[in-house]
């Protein structure tokens, strides 16, 4: 019986015509091989780096009682100012070191140029942590509780030394900061890192404040802070707790495309590949048909524009699909899509190719569709 079937499938191929099974296999090895049009790798990170930013480490002469962070982001979550206000208490007057900051920027040195520190309303010099004429760092080692090891600051690390009196104090730190950039979607993600880990090596622990004010809106902030006191995340929030949260604060922010932009996104672009092929192919077959009809003697050069034409345009219109999205999501887009000329590049030949032997076989056929009755008799003698 399989031996009858196979003999009646295959009678039934040989009686097919050769150009609907050439057709078939086209559309085929269109639908197969077009993907590759579509795998665009992009080498570079999606990721920017922003400023590292952390909480003080403190001496072990005084105790910490409270910490106030301000985190104020200016519009289009470029730059955040932060003012960090430390209530600390010196249990014994004398010159000392009562912080040191690891805070630094992978962008340039404007977090450096921009920090600045003040004692009890009096700005005091900031020193960095690494003296480039001795190549040698001034401060010690701190030690780690969770790893019970010695670790040294780093090279930026920033610090003030103080004649400090016995009792309470107000230090305030101020310095703006850079967001690290996640381009991994179709808008960017700004992401503010402050650590709190360093309050582990306090000597003691009172409270921490944190406050945030942002100039966009608040819909796409997120924190993993939980509910603020207000209940809901406001453009002016503000948190309050009596230990460590989190060992990092962090605070993203992602815009989310409009609904046409959101609609094109989702808007495959082979389906499109395919229905601009077949809309376009359609408007061709048309200018074919009637150039063959009216036997022009430039029927020819109708077929082979369009050949030339059509798969040009489609791909320019795919193409151009990113630019359109990346132009409605404004200043937010990440724009991080690949090598996109590849569409057109390695595209056009595959299209191209695929697109003339189906028009070819159509072009084909019109031709004896419209056979001139002269053609005819001569075949015929």
């Amino acid at each position: 019986m399989k031996a009858v079937n196979s003999f009646v499938i295959r009678e039934q191929l040989a009686d097919e015509p050769f150009e609907r099974i050439l057709m078939r296999r086209t559309i085929l090895g269109l639908l197969l091989l077009s993907h590759s049009m579509f795998s665009y790798a992009n080498m570079a990170s999606p990721i920017i780096d922003g400023t590292n930013a952390s909480t003080a480490y403190s001496s072990k002469d005084i105790d910490i009682l409270s910490e106030n962070i301000d985190i104020d982001i200016a519009e289009g979550f470029n730059q955040a100012d932060y003012d960090v206000t430390y209530e600390i208490y010196s249990a014994k007057e004398g010159d000392r070191i009562p912080l040191v900051f690891e805070v630094f920027d992978n962008i340039d040195n404007d977090a450096d140029k921009s920090f600045i520190v003040e004692v009890d309303g009096q700005a005091v010099p900031v020193l960095i942590n690494y003296d480039y004429e001795s190549h040698s760092k001034s401060l010690p080692a701190y030690y780690d509780p969770e790893t019970d090891t010695a670790v040294p600051f780093n090279n930026d690390a920033k610090y003030f030394e103080i004649h400090l009196s016995e009792g309470n104090h107000v230090i305030n730190v101020k310095y703006s900061a850079y967001p690290t950039i996640n381009r991994s979607d179709w808008t960017n993600q700004y992401i503010y890192s402050y650590s709190l880990k360093p309050a582990k090596t306090w000597k003691s622990f009172g409270d921490l404040t944190v406050t945030l004010k942002i100039a966009d809106e608040s819909k796409y902030l997120k924190t993993n802070l939980g509910e603020p006191l207000s209940g809901m995340i406001k453009a002016d929030s503000k948190w309050f707790f009596d230990h460590l949260p989190q060992d990092v604060l962090e605070i993203s922010y992602q815009p989310q495309p409009m609904p046409l932009a959101k609609w094109l996104i989702n808007l495959d672009s082979l389906i499109l590949l395919l229905f601009l092929i077949c809309l376009l192919g359609g408007a061709h077959y048309g200018l074919m048909y009637w150039s063959r009809k009216k036997s022009l003697k430039k029927a020819w050069m109708v077929t082979w524009l369009g050949i030339l034409i059509v798969p040009f345009i489609v791909l320019m219109i795919v193409f151009y699909k990113i630019c359109l999205i990346d132009w409605l999501l404004g200043e937010h887009a990440s724009r991080y899509h690949g090598y996109t000329i590849f569409i057109i590049i390695f595209g056009y030949p595959l299209t191209l190719l695929v697109y003339l032997i189906i028009m070819k076989l159509c072009d084909s056929y019109l031709k004896r569709v419209f056979l001139q009755p002269s053609q005819v008799g001569t075949k015929k003698a």
